[in-house]
């Protein structure tokens, strides 16, 4: 009766309060400790250990031995018989009994690793594989702008992975036309971010180039292509490629539809055209120009035999009109490939391209002068544009009045080529009064 009294003193001292005391009698002595860790009880006839933090105590007379705590959840100390790593402190290893170490992982194809070392019972830890990868969209840009003109693109970037990631923004090539809203910052686990690339026309031509994303370590880029035109377009012209030439080795001949269309004077006139092709370096690969008469469209294949040399990569191909002071500009991408990365390319049949020749021409023919583009108030905010500048110049205002001209000129490159020709004649008059 005296121990179990003793006993219930005990944890009665636990509930309340971290105590330590001592309690005596003619027959026996004994320690109570109310805190992290234990201590021994002895009398003549018994000696008792109670622990409150970890079981690390053993009670034991002549007749029993018995391992004591207060709470099933508390963990095993060094030296404490145990039969799995979980009852152990501090994540230490379980054989027989705990120990302040990891437990070995097994090497080899007989032990299992560390994942069999759990499974079986041997208490191994695995880490968590880190896994350090991102998103981002989109993969490629391409803008068309007037001479002083800008635009704005949105670039998302999210982090896929499961650690956090520092990422650094840079631009190759067309920093000259394209600026970063942030070029540094953080993303953790499924966290995205939303950057804006400002894009400004800052001189005529086709500009290629990237934008390069690095997130510890790890490259993407978004290719970039900006076409500059002049304000005053006296024609357009469009460059395409077929879709088998998308993908070329070096050495072969890049096949291209390429379309000029006269919205400007209703006569045959003479203009330039440039053909080049540039890579993301800004480096010109190949270059040459010709001549052409044209009314009012003029549609035509041309091949470009790519060098011998040329290393893989991405590639533009740019066709710039010039016609007095009128300039446009096309431009498409497409991708010189290893020469083992194309195992079997089939022979394409004449005929296969005549039908493409004569099919793209029918649908320039159809997007240009049958079917109207649908730019509702466009051909009103022309009018309207042209007529307030001729107002602003009759006021001397003439800061409004060119202000007003390039709201005209923008409104007027998105007409049907019929209202172009209609509006034609107004806006270059106003020209001439501003110049």
């Amino acid at each position: 009766m005296k121990k179990i009294g003793i006993l219930a003193f005990a944890f009665l001292l636990l509930a309340f309060s971290s105590f330590a005391a001592q309690m005596q009698s003619r027959n026996y002595k004994q320690n109570v400790i109310v805190s992290e860790g234990g201590d021994t009880t002895s009398g003549s006839s018994y000696k008792n250990s109670i622990a409150t933090g970890i079981i690390n105590g053993i009670v034991s007379s002549s007749s029993y031995i018995n391992r004591l705590g207060f709470f099933h959840i508390l963990l095993l100390a060094d030296g404490q018989y145990c039969t799995s790593a979980s009852q152990c402190e501090g994540g230490f290893c379980c054989s027989s009994s705990c120990a302040s170490s990891s437990c070995p992982t097994a090497q080899g194809g007989g032990g299992g690793g560390s994942v069999a070392a759990a499974a079986g019972g041997g208490g191994g830890f695995v880490e968590p594989q880190i896994v350090k990868d991102f998103s981002v969209s989109p993969i490629s840009i391409q803008e068309k702008l007037n001479l002083g003109a800008t635009a704005t693109k949105a670039i998302t970037i999210k982090n896929t992975g499961n650690t956090t990631l520092g990422f650094a923004l840079s631009i190759v090539t067309v920093e000259e036309f394209v600026s970063l809203s942030e070029t540094s910052f953080s993303l953790e686990p499924g966290q995205e971010k939303s950057i804006t690339a400002t894009i400004t026309g800052s001189k005529l031509g086709s500009y290629f180039g990237e934008i390069k994303i690095v997130g510890d370590q790890i490259e993407k880029s978004i290719s970039v292509v900006v076409d500059v035109e002049s304000q005053q377009a006296l024609f357009d012209v469009k460059v395409d490629i077929p879709s088998a030439y998308k993908k070329i080795e070096a050495g072969e001949e890049l096949k291209t539809q390429i379309t000029l269309l006269n919205i400007g004077p209703a006569r045959k006139v003479d203009v330039l055209a440039t053909y080049m092709i540039k890579d993301k370096r800004g480096n010109i690969i190949y270059e040459s120009s010709e001549t052409f008469a044209v009314e009012k469209q003029l549609s035509f294949v041309k091949s470009f035999k790519l060098p011998e040399n040329l290393p893989a990569g991405d590639y533009l191909i740019i066709v710039e009109v010039r016609y007095q002071d009128s300039f446009a500009v096309s431009s498409e991408l497409f991708s010189v490939v290893p020469k083992e990365g194309i195992k079997v390319k089939a022979l394409k049949p004449n005929i296969t391209l005549l039908a493409f020749i004569v099919i793209m021409g029918l649908a320039f023919l159809f997007v240009y002068t049958l079917m109207p583009k649908i730019k509702v108030g466009s051909l009103e905010k022309c009018d309207k544009a042209i007529a307030d500048s001729i107002e602003a110049i009759g006021k001397n205002d003439f800061l409004k009045a060119r202000k007003l001209y390039g709201e005209a000129r923008e409104a007027y490159i998105r007409l049907e080529p019929q209202d172009k020709r209609d509006v034609y004649s107004r806006l270059m008059e106003l020209y001439r009064k501003l110049k």
